[in-house]
């Protein structure tokens, strides 16, 4: 009886090892796909369904002064920021403030804004839409700075809004 079992075993792996060789150089089935499909409309309310917000990334780049820098449209103009994670406000010079439309003629200096100068007053302000490549944040606190601001900041009033941001040895990605 032991005689007869290893030939029928040996006989039986090689089939299997066939079967497996041979499964490999079959081309999947054409008409497999409506089945397939066929499946999911009858499991639809069962799946999970796919969100419709789509998730938005932009790159805030490192230049060659080792600052990270970033052109937005800021109430639909192009404005460029220096990046500032230190900075808890986005802060506006005066004249890319008067570009996006705020009259700083009639602004009260209400704020105390520490800068590396010193203390210096500002005024504060809610900027309507900041959008990098597509991603959009609405009414960012910010101050508009009268003096001693060469470029305008991107600060943490912004940065703090988003989904969430990496840095990266050049560039700053940002997530919507």
């Amino acid at each position: 009886m032991r005689k007869a079992l290893f030939p029928a075993l040996a006989l039986f792996g090689a089939a299997a090892l066939g079967l497996v060789a041979l499964r490999d150089t079959v081309t999947p089935r054409l008409d497999a796909k409506p089945a397939l499909a066929e499946e999911a409309e009858i499991n639809a309310d069962v799946l999970p369904r796919a969100s419709s917000h789509q998730i938005r990334t932009a790159s805030l780049r490192k230049e060659g002064d080792g600052h990270y820098w970033a052109t937005a449209r800021v109430n639909e103009t192009p404005v460029k920021f220096l990046v500032d994670t230190g900075a808890s406000l986005v802060a506006l010079s005066k004249r890319d403030a008067r570009r996006i439309g705020i009259n700083v003629d009639n602004l009260q200096k209400n704020a105390d804004v520490r800068t590396a100068a010193g203390r210096v007053k500002a005024a504060t302000t809610v900027i309507d839409e900041i959008v990098i490549d597509g991603v959009s944040v609405k009414n960012v606190s910010a101050v508009v700075m009268e003096d001693g601001l060469e470029h305008s900041l991107l600060g943490m009033s912004f940065l703090n809004r988003l989904e969430g941001w990496d840095v990266t040895t050049n560039a700053i990605i940002i997530h919507e």
